[in-house]
């Protein structure tokens, strides 16, 4: 599903004669928690950064019954340390009615023999029998070498699972496929995002244009010679109850502003290769306020990945059509801070690399996904290709996961 984080509180102004002293307090304090960031940069600030993600889709019972299903496929494919090779994911699709609106997976799993296809599909059938009779699951023999299990939650189809054997899937593509991983939302804890370049791998880092850490991450990130994006805030449609933060792109802004800002924030996260958007699932649908976003970075020659927080988004296809080099973001890895559900988002980005030879996933500056990403250092600097996210764009059309039957 598309990002779900937690807001959280950013406090309050009272516009009486004693709220100017109140104001006055909070912004000295902020300029003290600042000049001890500087001064000691070990210290957390004090300043509570935004919310990652806005939250583009409302909580309700289908979401819990789509987590519910991920939780029960995971278990049912990745059991001990074994990690099911054969599993693929293909691309998601979008589905909508009843004014719900969520994605349908599809998974192709290779195995064996028929007997083990069986199996398998017993297994998920029991891992899934326990969370209600909201949630279904229906099998089809398609072929003599086929099966497929058809999952539904609230009547709705949510997952395909494809059980085949006697034949292997093909893949379409040649070598070693290839990832990006986005660590976004950085510049509010130094000790965190340093904690993230120490992985051994190649990851991309999206940088807020303003916050506490933002210089100290970006000299850090230069002189280890890792990739930097600015991590644009955008206005999201919940706006203003949903902050994006400061320095966001409004849609009642003009041109002369957006550009104004965004060569300001450019300025800000110097070195930076290309831009993804923070929030901004109002701003995103907006022809006009984002080719003003697109050719400015054009002209910059600065990539664009869209990082797709609304469906109805018109960056990725606007980029296309300007020949911006672009891509989109396929899987958000921690939306939900469970272990399982971050591992089980892994292998839904490993999954479509395989399927299609390259994806690009979003992670933030969690703990749960520092640890998840420290247990599959291995696997990721063996099975698959990890890449800065700006050879994921230009002339590889990374957007485009390809479909083979």
């Amino acid at each position: 599903m598309f990002a779900r984080k937690r807001n959280r509180s950013r406090g309050g102004i009272w516009l009486n004669q004693k709220g100017i002293v109140h104001v006055y307090a909070l912004f000295s304090g902020g300029l003290i928690t600042l000049g001890l960031g500087l001064y000691f940069p070990h210290l957390k600030p004090q300043i509570p950064p935004p919310a990652y993600e806005e939250e583009s889709v409302i909580e309700s019972d289908l979401n819990r019954a789509l987590r519910q299903i991920d939780n029960a496929i995971y278990d049912s494919l990745y059991q001990g340390e074994e990690v099911e090779k054969g599993v693929i994911f293909t691309e998601v699709e979008s589905g909508l009615k009843q004014e719900q609106d969520w994605d349908l997976t599809e998974l192709l799993l290779n195995v064996p023999d028929r007997h083990a296809a069986l199996r398998l599909q017993k297994c998920i059938n029991a891992q899934l029998k326990p969370l209600g009779r909201q949630i279904s699951l229906k099998t089809v023999e398609v072929t003599d070498r086929e099966i497929v299990c058809h999952v539904s939650a609230l009547g709705l189809n949510t997952h395909r699972i494809r059980l085949i054997y006697g034949r292997h899937e093909e893949k379409s593509y040649e070598g070693l496929p290839r990832i990006a991983l986005i660590i976004d939302d950085l510049g509010y804890d130094l000790e965190m995002a340093i904690s993230f370049f120490q992985l051994d791998l190649p990851l991309t880092f999206s940088v807020l244009p303003i916050a506490p850490h933002t210089e100290a991450i970006v000299q850090e990130a230069k002189r280890r010679g890792r990739e930097l994006m600015l991590h644009l805030p955008m206005e999201p449609k919940n706006y203003p109850s949903s902050n994006p933060g400061p320095g966001a792109l409004l849609t009642e802004m003009d041109e002369t502003d957006i550009r104004r800002i965004l060569e300001a924030h450019l300025s800000r996260i110097e070195g930076s290769r290309g831009v993804n958007h923070h929030m901004g699932s109002r701003f995103t649908e907006r022809n006009d306020k984002m080719g003003i976003v697109l050719r400015e970075l054009k002209k910059r020659n600065l990539f664009y990945i869209d990082s797709r927080t609304t469906k109805e988004t018109v960056a990725l296809e606007m980029a296309k059509e300007m020949g911006l080099p672009s891509g989109r973001r396929h899987v958000f890895l921690d939306n939900e801070l469970s272990p399982k559900r971050i591992r089980f988002q892994v292998e839904r980005l490993l999954g479509m690399a395989r399927r299609s030879g390259a994806a690009i996933g979003i992670a933030h500056p969690h703990k749960e996904t520092l640890q998840a990403l420290k247990e599959y250092q291995h696997r990721l600097a063996n099975g698959v290709k990890v890449v800065p996210a700006s050879e994921l764009v230009g002339s590889y059309d990374a957007q485009k996961l390809v479909r083979t039957e």
